[in-house]
């Protein structure tokens, strides 16, 4: 797949690497190029994004109406003009690949959170199953409509750690169970600091057991 076959008004996430410094952030398909993308201008904590350096290293990806991550490397980004309106090209001339996200590390557990839809803000309780810094798994017993599926919001907590962070998440699986309970695989969308140094600090907690299992267990 061309990154130019993406369908406009989708979001695609952009992931940066900049030597020690790592980020996500998302934009919104424009229009489309064989090559590229036109996207709405890309910001990171409230700053727009300046990709000049040659020292970055950018990959892009989408979700496909087969929930389906397709990954772009060997992306590059710079300012531009559409229609008037400033905006940021996204260009690469390799084809795009089918990934798995959850091939990252992941923390194993059975934490209750709520979610919050935004078209109904209603709260639903949810059991966390495994989270890492960019993605998250959970059950509950309601279904998200289709339309808060990338506008949803979850409340995790950890008493222990005096840990209060909102995630905000874009649902990319939504599988009814036969005991009538939904389970939940959802990508967590531009993860802040605290939450990045939760999951390492909880990494290294399970690390650490995992070299002494004499020492009493982690609540995680």
């Amino acid at each position: 797949m061309k990154i130019g076959e993406i369908p406009v008004n989708t979001t695609v996430q952009i992931r940066v690497s900049q030597e020690e410094l790592k980020y996500e952030c998302t934009a919104i398909v424009v229009a489309t190029r064989d090559d590229g993308l036109f996207l709405t201008p890309i910001k990171h904590n409230g700053q727009l994004v300046d990709f000049s350096s040659d020292k970055i290293q950018i990959l892009t990806f989408y979700v496909n109406d087969k929930k389906q991550v397709m990954g772009w490397s060997g992306c590059r980004i710079r300012r531009d003009i559409y229609q008037g309106k400033r905006c940021h090209l996204l260009t690469t001339k390799r084809p795009g690949m089918r990934v798995n996200r959850r091939s990252e590390a992941r923390v194993h557990t059975e934490m209750h959170a709520t979610l919050r839809a935004v078209s109904d803000d209603k709260e639903r309780e949810v059991i966390i199953r495994d989270y890492g810094e960019n993605g998250i798994g959970f059950l509950c017993r309601q279904a998200v409509p289709e339309r808060d599926l990338m506008g949803i919001h979850l409340t995790f907590e950890d008493a222990q750690q005096s840990m209060h962070v909102v995630l905000r998440l874009h649902i990319l699986r939504q599988v009814e169970h036969t005991s009538g309970t939904f389970h939940f695989g959802a990508q967590i969308m531009q993860p802040d600091q605290v939450w990045t140094d939760y999951v390492k600090n909880k990494m290294e907690e399970l690390r650490e057991r995992s070299k002494n299992p004499e020492k009493p267990g982690v609540n995680t």
